[in-house]
C-alpha cells in the first residue's frame, strides 16, 4: 500500500504518542507539518521550556527526515493557528488531515476533507493485524478522548473483533 500524504496537527501527534500509536504512522503516511504545528509539539511550554516525551519523539522524527516541514500558502482562519495551518495545508495540497480536536475535525469533514482521528487509526491497526485486541483496547483507553466517543470506539472494536472471530459473542 503506498503511503498517503497527510497534514498533521499537534492534537493528533500528542494523542497518538499517548496511545502508543506513533510508531505506526510512518508505515502508512508521509507526514507534512506546518512550522507552527512543529513549534507547538516541540515547545509546548514557554514557561518551563522543557519538552515533553511526545515533543522529543517528534523532534527525533523530524531530524531523521520522517517528518517534512511544509507551510500552506494561506492558512484558514477558523480555529487556533496550528489547526488553521494544518487544515490549510491539507486543503491546498489535497492531503488527508490527521487531527483530534473535535470542532476542527467536524468542520474539516464538512468541508470535504478526508480526516482521521487517533481512534480511527487504532481501529485500522487492529483490523490490519498490527495490534492485538488487548493492545487496541489499551490504546483507546490511553487516548484523550471524551467518554461518549470512547464508548462508541470500544463498541466498534468489539464488533470488529467479533467479525474477525477474535472475541466470542
Amino acid at each position: 500500500m503506498p503511503q498517503l500524504n497527510v497534514s498533521l496537527d499537534a492534537s493528533f501527534w500528542i494523542n497518538a504518542y499517548r496511545g502508543g500509536l506513533v510508531n505506526y504512522l510512518s508505515d502508512y503516511f508521509t507526514l507534512f507539518v506546518p512550522q507552527v504545528v512543529a513549534n507547538e509539539i516541540e515547545r509546548p511550554s514557554a514557561i518551563t521550556g522543557l519538552p515533553t516525551a511526545a515533543g522529543l519523539k517528534f523532534r527525533e522524527w523530524r531530524l531523521r527526515g520522517h517528518i517534512t516541514i511544509q507551510n500552506p500558502q494561506q492558512s484558514v482562519d477558523w480555529f487556533h493557528a496550528g489547526e488553521n495551518a494544518a487544515i490549510g495545508l491539507a486543503i491546498e495540497q489535497h492531503y488527508w488531515l490527521l487531527i483530534d480536536n473535535g470542532q476542527p475535525y467536524r468542520f474539516s469533514l464538512a468541508q470535504g476533507l478526508t480526516v482521521i482521528k487517533t481512534p480511527d487509526l487504532a481501529l485500522f491497526l487492529f483490523d490490519a493485524g498490527k495490534l492485538s485486541y488487548q493492545e487496541t483496547y489499551q490504546a483507546i483507553h490511553r487516548l484523550q478522548i471524551n467518554k461518549k466517543l470512547a464508548r462508541s470506539v470500544l463498541i466498534a472494536l468489539e464488533e470488529l473483533a467479533r467479525s474477525k472471530g477474535v472475541v466470542s459473542t
